[in-house]
C-alpha cells in the first residue's frame, strides 16, 4: 500500500512540475494579451477569443488568455504598459503580446529575438519588405506584424460621374487626382448643393516626401534620420500650403477659414445638412482600411447607393507608396516554448491557416464583424478571400500586389512620439506644435528648418542611441 502511495505521489509531482513548465499532462500551454479580447463575460462573440480556440483544437495546445486588470474602483482598464510592467516584474510576461512600443520592450529586455525562426518561413518572408523590416534592427526580428492597415484616399465614384468627371483611379497620378477632384467640387454654393472635394490633408506633410524620394520613409526618414532641412520637405510643405489654402476644393482649408474669427463663410448654406461623407458628398477622403468594415455593410445593406473605391495615395514621378499603420505581436523573452509562440502569433496575424480560419468565423459566426484587416501576404487564395468580403476596394489589391509601403514609426521607431510631437522645441513649444506651426502658415519653413531639423534629430539620436544599445545585446 505504501509503494502505490509512494508511486501516486511521484506522478502528482511530476504534472506539478510539469505544469510550472508551461504543461498540463504533456499539453504546451502558451499565455497570451491583447487590447482588442473584449470581457471574458461578454455573450457577444469575440473574433480573436474565437480565433485563439481554434488554435487550441488544431494545433493542441493550450492557450490561457492574461486577462488586462482594471483600475481599482473603476471599469477602466489598467494601462497596457502598466499592465506589462507587473507581468515583467515578476517574469510572468506573457507569452505572446500585443506591442505598442517595440523599442521599449527590446530596451527592457521584453522581447526574445526571433530572428531564426522568422527568417526560416516562408510565410515571413512573403510578407513585404517594407512591411516586415519595420521591426528588424540590426537585422534582428523583434517583432512580427499581424496587422496592416492602408491609408489613403477613398473615392466616390458615382459622385465624380454626376459631376461630369472621371473619377482618379489607383494609377492616377498626384496632379491628376489634384485636377479631376478640384474640376468636380463646389464649395461655392449658397443653396446647400454643394459638394466636398477633398477632406484630410493633414497627414500630407508624412507621406508626400517620400513619393518625392524613394529613399525617404515616413516624414524624411531614412537610415541617418530625419530631414525636414531637404528640399523634398520643402516642397512638400509648399504644396501642403496650396492646400490649406486653397477653399475651393480642400473641405480642410474651406472649414479652417470659417472658424477663424471674422469669416463671412458660412459652411451650412453650402452643404446638405448632415455628415458631407454618410450623404455620399465627399470626392475624395483620407481614411485608414479599418473603416472598410462599415462602409461596405452599409453598401450591402443599401444605405450607401453611390460607388466607392480606394486609391491610396497618388503617385509622384512614378513613386507611389502607400502609407500604412501596422500592428505587432511580441514574444517575451521569458518564453519556454519560442516556435509555438511564434506559431501562435503567426496564427493569429501574418499566417495563411490562420487568416482563412478568420474570415471562415467571419462568414459563419452570427454577430461576428467581418475582418478588418487585408491580410499581410500578397497570397491569391488570402486575397480572393479578403475581397470577396469587401468587392467595393478592390483598389487595394493594386496596392498590395505592388507592395511599396511606408509605414507609420510610431509602435517600431525610437524616440518617434517625441522626435515628432512631444518632445521639446524651444522654451515655449512643443515639437508638435511648431510643425502645427508651419502647416497653418504661422512659421515659415526657411526661418526654422536648420534648427528644426538639428532638434528632431537630437531627439532621435539620443533615443537610438539607448536603443542600439539595448539592442547589441539581444
Amino acid at each position: 500500500m505504501r509503494k502505490v502511495f509512494l508511486l501516486l505521489l511521484i506522478s502528482v509531482l511530476g504534472l506539478v512540475i510539469a505544469g510550472c513548465d508551461g504543461k498540463e499532462s504533456g499539453q504546451i500551454v502558451l499565455t497570451y494579451a491583447n487590447w482588442n479580447l473584449g470581457s471574458p463575460n461578454s455573450e457577444e462573440p469575440n473574433m480573436e477569443r474565437l480565433m485563439l480556440k481554434a488554435f487550441e483544437e488544431k494545433y493542441n495546445i493550450k492557450v490561457e488568455i492574461i486577462e488586462r486588470p482594471k483600475v481599482p474602483g473603476t471599469d477602466t482598464d489598467v494601462g497596457w504598459a502598466e499592465f506589462l510592467s507587473a507581468k515583467a516584474s515578476v517574469q510572468k510576461l506573457p507569452d505572446v503580446f500585443a506591442a505598442d512600443d517595440i523599442p521599449y520592450y527590446v530596451i527592457q529586455n521584453w522581447a526574445y529575438n526571433i530572428t531564426e525562426i522568422a527568417n526560416k518561413d516562408p510565410e515571413y518572408l512573403n510578407i513585404s519588405e517594407d512591411i516586415r523590416n519595420a521591426a528588424t534592427y540590426d537585422g534582428k526580428v523583434m517583432a512580427l506584424p499581424c496587422a496592416v492597415f492602408y491609408a489613403g484616399y477613398i473615392i466616390n465614384k458615382t459622385l465624380y460621374d454626376e459631376q461630369g468627371q472621371e473619377a482618379p483611379t489607383v494609377e492616377s497620378t498626384y496632379q491628376e487626382f489634384i485636377n479631376l477632384t478640384k474640376a468636380a467640387a463646389n464649395h461655392t454654393s449658397t443653396t446647400n448643393d454643394g459638394v466636398v472635394g477633398i477632406d484630410g490633408i493633414e497627414h500630407f506633410i508624412h507621406w508626400y516626401p517620400a513619393q518625392l524620394n524613394p529613399d525617404f520613409g515616413w516624414f524624411t526618414l531614412d537610415e541617418e534620420g530625419f530631414h525636414l532641412d531637404s528640399e523634398e520637405f520643402a516642397q512638400t510643405m509648399a504644396e501642403y500650403r496650396r492646400l490649406q489654402t486653397d477653399t475651393t476644393f480642400v473641405y480642410d482649408a474651406l472649414t479652417y477659414a470659417a472658424a477663424q474669427e471674422g469669416s463671412t463663410i458660412d459652411l451650412s448654406v453650402i452643404f446638405p445638412e448632415g455628415d458631407q461623407f454618410a450623404n455620399g458628398n465627399v470626392l475624395a477622403k483620407y481614411d485608414y482600411s479599418w473603416s472598410f468594415g462599415f462602409m461596405q455593410k452599409n453598401i450591402n445593406e443599401g444605405i450607401y447607393t453611390w460607388d466607392l473605391d480606394f486609391i491610396g495615395t497618388p503617385s509622384v514621378n512614378g513613386n507611389k507608396r502607400v502609407p500604412t499603420v501596422s500592428d505587432f505581436f511580441t514574444i517575451a523573452v521569458n518564453t519556454k516554448h519560442p516556435e509555438e509562440a511564434y506559431l501562435l502569433a503567426k496564427w493569429m496575424g501574418f499566417g495563411k491557416e490562420g487568416y482563412l480560419k478568420r474570415i471562415e468565423l467571419s462568414k459563419t459566426v452570427p454577430g461576428i464583424a467581418q475582418v478588418n484587416f487585408a491580410p499581410l501576404q500578397n497570397d491569391e487564395e488570402m486575397l480572393d478571400s479578403y475581397f470577396e468580403l469587401y468587392p467595393s476596394f478592390t483598389g487595394l489589391r493594386a496596392i498590395i500586389e505592388r507592395g511599396e509601403f511606408i509605414v507609420e514609426p510610431t509602435k517600431y521607431l525610437p524616440g518617434y512620439i517625441n522626435a515628432r510631437y512631444q518632445g521639446t522645441y524651444d522654451a515655449d513649444r512643443m515639437m508638435g506644435k511648431i510643425i502645427d506651426q508651419l502647416r497653418l502658415g504661422e512659421v515659415q519653413l526657411a526661418d526654422v528648418k536648420k534648427d528644426l531639423n538639428e532638434r528632431i534629430n537630437e531627439i532621435y539620436q539620443e533615443a537610438k542611441a539607448a536603443f542600439d544599445n539595448a539592442i547589441k545585446k539581444r
